[in-house]
């Protein structure tokens, strides 16, 4: 049996590279070291090019079993001589993928998120396995310097970081103090709303501690009823300063929250939403807000420019109807002096009708009217003779 340090592990190591950070080989030694002996179940999240998987398989002498799972196909390559090393290829928090997983082991003893490092994806991970780790095992995500970073889904101040989860769930554990008829999900309900996960209340209540480092967070598993504050130790008799201390508390008397403490009035506890949250909706709403009024400046505009291309055009057709109006009125003028005209023709006509009506009824038409009558047969005497004469030619 080896009683190597992990630093020396590391050190010694030759074949498929891993990669640690310094403080990870340090505190992971302090994690580990009793589970060493253990039969220990061990899942590693995002393996690259499978390293670390050759070196648990020798710190920990009676490990159980050795999982890897990392979505980059090319770990398929990945062999080993232990039979108790596996790797499964595929995004661990697929389903399916997650029933491979769960296949070479139904609970683990120790999981390491070491994969995308993106904020959305450890959460979805730790929703996701944390009910498969055993009672007294941990859970540890790597690499939490990402969640501070915008292309990993984070930032100092989001509220949907993986950071920001961890220390929210850092709150769960103290869930019987919070003076207020809520559960433990509802804190983390915009965040699993977000990235479409969820932790049901008995595994949230199995969380016994949220621990910290540069990083990295470890959150270890505890039966609910270990997590509880217990009962109030008294030791001694000596009361010198403050005294009826065991007036007070009764020795040996289990905690109960003090009714006097409730929280139903008090603004932070009672609202429905934490305010780094309702912060992030505003800020979203806002943006989105302005964003709607770009786009319906941009359409204003536009309809502003449909508005005075159709003035122009109203005005030139405006022009145009002046126009015609113009040309309408003038030649109105013209049927008016036609019309004057007409009348006086008209008027012109029936006095010459009334003078040729007059001569005719006068005595100079009734005087020569046989001397007319003797002009009438002499012309009809020539037509007369004319024919005969074409007439004779004719035979």
């Amino acid at each position: 049996m080896s009683n190597k340090t992990i630093h020396q592990l590391y050190r010694e190591h030759e074949g498929k590279v891993s990669d640690k950070w310094t403080l990870y080989l340090s505190e992971y030694e302090r994690l580990f070291k009793d589970y060493r002996d253990k039969p220990v179940r061990l899942l590693e999240i995002g393996i690259q090019n499978g390293g670390s998987l050759d070196i648990w398989s020798r710190y920990f002498s009676k490990v159980a079993a050795l999982i890897g799972c990392d979505i980059n196909p090319d770990c398929a390559c990945l062999n080993y001589d232990d039979p108790r090393i596996g790797v499964v290829i595929g995004d661990a928090n697929a389903p399916e993928v997650c029933k491979r997983v769960l296949q070479r082991s139904s609970e683990f003893d120790i999981i390491i998120d070491d994969g995308s490092h993106l904020s959305s994806d450890i959460i979805k991970s730790f929703a996701l396995y944390f009910p498969r780790i055993a009672e007294g095992g941990v859970f540890i995500a790597e690499d939490l310097h990402c969640s501070y970073w915008s292309q990993f889904k984070g930032g100092l101040f989001d509220p949907y970081s993986s950071i920001s989860f961890f220390k929210r769930l850092a709150d769960i554990i103290s869930h019987e103090h919070w003076g207020i008829p809520k559960l433990r999900a509802d804190i983390l309900r915009g965040i699993f709303t977000k990235y479409g996960c969820e932790i049901d209340e008995e595994s949230l209540a199995q969380v016994h501690s949220v621990e910290f480092l540069n990083s990295m967070c470890v959150i270890r598993k505890a039966p609910a009823a270990d997590n509880r504050l217990g009962r109030r130790f008294i030791a001694g008799s000596m009361e010198l300063v403050v005294p009826n201390s065991t007036v007070m508390w009764p020795h040996d008397k289990p905690y109960q929250f003090d009714p006097g403490f409730d929280q139903s009035g008090n603004p932070w506890s009672v609202r429905e939403t934490p305010p780094d949250e309702v912060t992030q909706y505003m800020e979203l709403a806002l943006a989105n807000a302005q964003q709607r009024m770009a786009s319906l400046s941009q359409t204003l505009s536009e309809r502003e420019g449909q508005v005075a291309r159709l003035s122009q055009a109203v005005s030139e057709r405006d022009g145009q109807v002046a126009r015609l109006s113009q040309a309408v009125s003038e030649r109105e003028e013209q049927l008016v002096s036609l019309g004057i005209t007409l009348s006086e023709r008209d008027t012109q006509v029936a006095s010459l009708g009334q003078l040729v009506q007059a001569y005719q009824e006068s005595i100079s038409w009734r005087i020569t009217k046989p001397v007319r009558f003797v002009g009438w047969m002499i012309k009809r005497i020539k037509k007369a003779l004319v024919r005969g004469a074409y007439a004779g030619n004719g035979r």
